[in-house]
């Protein structure tokens, strides 16, 4: 680029020591609009504003792969949500998005005919656990959707389900996943994807991991990350084996839940053959038997971003899954739309922020609620 600067116009106008200082200034001014331009990028793309055309292509050739995790899609092809119909889970999950400036799609799910439930429940398994009615038929559901992101060739796609909540502060979380991610799996500095294809399954969304001090994974500073003691769940003791106010990308140990989980597409073809036969008495946990056993290149987040909203049980609520088992009948939808339950584990819950401008964290397992 300085190169282009005629030398011997500016040799013969002002002399070689006045054109080796000009040059200089040049170099100097040409790194500072460099500067200005990333330190624009971050400002502009903390609070999901455009970039200006001056910096938009210089910005983008230096840092795609966190711009990209911090888009629509979150620097994946797509994000799916698995939803049986629409109901309080859908439109909340579409109320945040629009909120969150995401792109999230609600694939019609096809008709699973309760003989094909109840003969996949039933499918002999080595671990001699088998799935209840309700955990089958969600399996099934998972499988259909996977089946959905291969036929369309989704290169990576994100499926959530339609109760999932996140942060406010979501593409910034992202854009750290995507940096430390990166560097966990080496990726080339050639590869501008956001988390390459160096795994099968990426768990963003989970209600618990194991994390000792021998568990592979690279910690990083995130603001957003829930304070040690205020973390809910069966995997509390594990938050002790990280820094505080670290998140963590890990090799998966024993990820439970599936409210949000990336895939490559190699991943997503794999996943439809190591889960598609069934072999244990969930979907997720025939997911992370895959992990432990290494059939299936498991990454994972730690503390999750993303984990699911609940109404308040006391009103009523009671999880497809439940209801689905004959485990009692979820009371009507309307007490859902308008008093605030609550999501463990977020620290500015996005659903709760749309639907009742503040925050909803649960904590201890129980519910910060009120009538609107």
């Amino acid at each position: 680029m300085l190169k282009s600067v005629s030398q011997p116009r500016i040799v013969t106008l002002y002399g070689r020591g006045s054109a080796r200082k000009l040059h200089s200034r040049l170099n100097v001014l040409v790194a500072a609009f460099l500067l200005s331009c990333l330190a624009y990028t971050f400002i502009f793309d903390s609070f999901n504003l455009p970039l200006g055309s001056a910096c938009d292509t210089i910005s983008k050739d230096l840092s795609k792969p966190r711009i990209d995790a911090g888009n629509s899609t979150l620097g994946f092809s797509s994000i799916l949500a698995l939803s049986v119909k629409p109901s309080w889970r859908s439109r909340g999950l579409l109320a945040s998005a629009e909120y969150s400036g995401l792109d999230i799609q609600i694939p019609k799910q096809p008709f699973i005919a309760p003989e094909l439930v109840e003969a996949f429940k039933n499918i002999p398994s080595k671990t001699g656990k088998q799935p209840s009615s309700g955990s089958a038929y969600a399996w099934l559901a998972h499988l259909d959707l996977i089946k959905h992101a291969v036929t369309n060739n989704m290169e990576t796609v994100l499926i959530v389900e339609d109760d999932v909540d996140w942060d406010v502060n979501i593409k910034t979380q992202m854009q750290l996943i995507s940096d430390n991610l990166r560097k966990l799996t080496d990726i080339n500095n050639t590869d501008k994807s956001p988390y390459g294809q160096a795994w099968d399954v990426l768990w963003i969304g989970h209600c618990g991991e194991h994390t000792s001090v021998d568990t592979p994974r690279i910690e990083f500073s995130d603001a957003t990350v829930p304070p040690r003691n205020t973390y809910t769940g069966w995997a509390n003791k594990y938050m002790y084996n990280i820094d505080a106010g670290k998140r963590a990308i890990q090799i998966g140990v024993n990820p439970v839940c599936s409210f949000g989980y990336a895939l490559t597409l190699k991943g997503a073809e794999k996943v439809l053959d190591w889960a598609g036969k069934g072999g244990n008495e969930a979907f997720d946990i025939r997911m992370l038997q895959g992990c432990q056993t290494k059939d299936l290149k498991c990454l994972v987040v730690n503390p999750e971003v993303m984990h699911h909203y609940q109404p308040p049980k006391e009103l009523g609520y009671t999880s497809l899954v439940a209801e689905s088992d004959g485990k009692g009948v979820a009371a009507d939808e309307d007490k859902f739309e308008h008093v605030m339950g609550g999501t463990e584990n977020i620290r500015e819950s996005t659903r709760c922020k749309v639907l009742f401008d503040t925050t909803c964290v649960k904590e201890h397992r129980d519910y910060w609620f009120k009538q609107t």
